[in-house]
This record gives C-alpha cells, structure tokens and sequence, in this order.
C-alpha cells in the first residue's frame, strides 16, 4: 500500500537559501516527503533560482536529494534507485544548464526496523558569469 500525501499539511519539509553573488538572484534547495505512510513515502527535492518573485536562469543548477531511512537495522530502496551510500541511505543528482530549476522527485521504501522514519535532503547550487552558491535543507521525520 502506498500512501502519497496530497497537500502541504500532511508533509514533512524544510528550505535553505543563499544569494548567488553578483547577481541579485537568491538559491533556494527545498526537501519534501510525506509525513504518514503505510508502505512507501513519496519525496521530492528541488533547486531554484529567482532575483525577487521571478526565474532567474543560471548557467546550471544542480540539486542532489539524500534520502536516509531512520531505525534500527532500517533499509532503504528507491525508485528511481539513485547511487547506494550505506544500506539505508541512497542518493540521486540531476544538473540542468541554462534555466532556473533542477529538480528530484520519487518514492521511499523504507524497511528493516519497526521504528523507521525517513529523512530527505536537497543540496542545491548554481553557477552564473563565474560564481556559484550552495544551499542544503533536510527535511526529517
């Protein structure tokens, strides 16, 4: 059974910026999954790049999402599957050149331990006219 949430309230986040020197134009890394799950918990990170309310187009952005299932003996497997860190912890990277946004969404399955929660992390960056920034947020429970 896969529970997904379907709106804000039920989810787990957290979001972390920084300015992007030169520019005006402020990173934001956002880590998203949801807070209640039977099963398998969706999750979602992303990068974006805004000067004020608007995109703001980098030369790239890069986000890197982290996902860790918490407990004892917990394992984890993700689809997509991304890189095996450790036995509970797998990690997915995705760049895009020339636009404003890099994001990563997919679902945890996590095992192994009756006590197990998850934790997901964003870390972001940009890179525009010769300078770049980084921003990391995790989202736990």
């Amino acid at each position: 059974m896969t529970l997904v949430c379907a709106a804000p309230t039920s989810a787990v986040s957290d979001n972390a910026t920084a300015k992007l020197p030169g520019t005006r134009a402020v990173v934001t890394a956002n880590a998203w999954h949801c807070n209640v799950y039977a099963d398998k918990c969706s999750f979602k990170t992303s990068t974006k790049v805004r000067k004020g309310k608007n995109p703001f187009k980098a030369s790239k952005v890069s986000n890197v999402a982290t996902v860790k299932a918490n407990g004892w003996q917990a394992t984890l497997s993700l689809a997509p599957s991304g890189t095996r860190v450790s036995e509970n912890t797998r990690s997915i990277s995705w760049t895009n050149t020339n636009t404003w946004i890099s994001d990563i969404s997919g679902v945890a399955d996590p095992g192994g331990s009756i006590n197990t929660s998850i934790t997901t992390c964003s870390d972001g960056g940009a890179f525009k006219s010769g300078t770049k920034v980084f921003a990391s947020a995790c989202a736990n429970g």
